[in-house]
């Protein structure tokens, strides 16, 4: 699989699946705490833009966009500590429902 280039053109030493990895054993626990489960992660380039999306879903019931802005305010502190990611991107949290 191919590596990753910053803007600058510098080799980052991950590739897309390693980023949702590391993200997926971020968001995931995360999610569990707050009674939802992780469904998937993404790490995508979209019209020149870095995306990093985890989809969550609540057992019995629906995602809501208090339940998003939760999970992403603590993943994205998390994501600020751990700081693995070189590029610039946007985080989203997401239902599945949004995937279709």
């Amino acid at each position: 699989m191919p590596h990753l280039r910053s803007v600058y053109g510098e080799k980052n030493d991950m590739n897309t699946s390693e980023v949702e990895k590391r993200f997926a054993d971020i968001v995931g626990p995360v999610a569990a705490e707050n009674a939802l489960r992780l469904v998937k992660t993404e790490y995508v380039k979209e019209d020149g833009n870095w995306y990093l999306r985890a989809y969550v879903e609540k057992p019995g019931g629906e995602v809501s966009i208090n339940d998003c802005t939760m999970v992403s305010r603590i993943v994205s502190k998390k994501l600020d500590r751990e700081d693995f990611i070189e590029e610039a991107y946007t985080m989203e949290i997401c239902s599945p429902g949004f995937m279709e």
